[in-house]
């Protein structure tokens, strides 16, 4: 499972141009000397990866997002009754826990489709050399920790809450023992490494306690509105127009056609809408907030049917965006309305984080 990130939108760049040949010079002449592919330095390398495979702005505002809906719909029972939504440490601990799960999964990513990219995405940064795995792993080792530290920071339940999505995203890794049977249908591949996300929902929601948090039906339909709004990133980003597909790599458009593949990416859509519509509802949200849900989607659907109907390379990011403000649309939309519903208590701090 990918972050919905910029560096998705293509199925790859085109590799670097081979140098042109060497002018004749004198033999006196001094050899040209190379110029450098990347930067020097740890951290400048590190920043250049980031930027391509893990952009932090956009990564942090799905973050935010996640956790803000999953606060706001495990309070749901509380709001009904006439009580605010409480925004504390456990929403801020929440947005780090996201943030720094979905890097993980980016390392894991590197890690288990390091042969598949060298070969069709040479491009890359890890495959260019700009980052080595070994520096991924080590940094990747510290965003667990500090993984850890955080869940279990806001108690044991919290804590073990939380090592259900972690304990799958290990699954993730290993193909859940089954990486040609995944591989060869793109259907369950998907679903499978999608799944962590309502799983991660869940947890980012228990860190309110038992006091606050209850297993709401609007929790339960966050849990799913998780699992389409990301599905609906990995089928949107996998659908290629037909001068980008790339021999190697399974997308939407290749297996359905890109007529069926935009059909699915819009179905998905509606069902996200539906589920945020419900929810959204529950919470107080009323007829302004079904309108805001149905303008999105019905935008979002419109930017799909005209790359369906005239697909070309430099329109494929439209389709990651459609994903992307989709959830941002739908999952902070969810926080503004409990909050404008019944009120919120903020708490800036960090403490018991």
């Amino acid at each position: 499972m990918h972050s919905p990130t910029a560096a998705d939108l293509r199925p790859g760049a085109s590799p670097p141009s081979p140098s042109s040949p060497p002018s004749v010079t004198a033999p006196s002449s001094p050899p040209a000397q190379p110029v450098p592919e990347f930067p020097s330095g740890t951290l400048a390398r590190v920043r250049v990866y980031l930027a391509e495979r893990f952009p932090v702005p956009v990564t942090l505002l799905l973050s935010l997002a996640t956790a803000a809906g999953a606060v706001a719909s495990s309070q749901a029972a509380a709001v009904r009754s006439g009580q605010p939504v409480v925004f504390d440490a456990a929403l801020w601990g929440g947005v780090a826990l996201v943030f720094l799960y979905l890097f993980h999964l980016r390392v894991f990513d590197e890690h288990k489709d390091f042969a598949v990219d060298a070969k069709t995405r040479p491009d890359r940064p890890v495959q260019r050399g700009i980052v080595s795995l070994a520096e991924l792993r080590a940094v990747g080792a510290i965003a667990v920790g500090l993984e850890l530290a955080i869940a279990f920071g806001a108690g044991p339940r919290a804590g073990l809450w939380y090592l259900v999505p972690f304990a799958y995203s290990l699954l993730m890794y290993v193909e859940f023992f089954a990486p040609r049977w995944l591989g060869a249908r793109i259907h369950w591949y998907a679903l499978s490494h999608t799944l962590c996300m309502p799983l991660l929902a869940v947890a980012v929601a228990m860190r309110l306690g038992a006091e606050t948090a209850a297993w709401t039906p609007e929790l339960l339909a966050f849990a799913g509105l998780n699992l389409t709004a990301y599905l609906g990133v990995d089928v949107l980003r996998k659908t290629w127009a037909p001068d980008s597909e790339v021999d190697g790599l399974d997308s939407w458009s290749r297996r359905l056609g890109l007529a069926r593949a935009a059909r699915l990416g819009i179905g998905i859509l509606a069902a996200s809408a539906t589920l945020a519509a419900f929810i959204g509802w529950r919470l107080g949200g009323g007829p302004v907030w079904l309108g805001v849900v149905l303008a999105a989607t019905v935008w979002g659907a419109s930017v799909v049917r005209r790359f369906a109907a005239a697909p070309t390379a430099e329109a494929e990011g439209g389709l990651v965006l459609v994903a992307g403000l989709h959830i941002l649309i739908l999952f902070v939309g969810l926080a503004v309305v409990a909050a404008l519903s019944t009120g919120a208590v903020f708490a800036a701090g960090f403490a018991g984080v």
